[in-house]
């Protein structure tokens, strides 16, 4: 049976997103008007943890910042 090792990430969202690409209008609906590198920041996260064999399973928004849990396989050790 596979057994697993977990960590968590606390990922700026401001360095993803920031403030300025984003406008709301009165009824509190926001848009995005573009992400400048934005998605090179993010997938550069997940290709240096995944060199690392970390496996993203979610990331879920926590106040200003992005929570983000990732799971790496652990190697069974057998005795003998």
């Amino acid at each position: 049976m596979a057994r697993w090792k977990y960590k968590t990430s606390i990922i700026d969202l401001d360095r993803l997103i920031p403030p300025e690409a984003i406008s709301c209008d009165d009824t509190g609906t926001c848009v995005i008007d573009g992400i400048p590198g934005s998605q090179d920041h993010f997938k550069g996260i997940l290709d240096k943890e995944g060199e690392s064999e970390w496996e993203l399973i979610q990331c879920q928004p926590h106040g200003e910042k992005l929570l983000c849990i990732w799971k790496k396989k652990v190697a069974e050790a057998f005795a003998s």
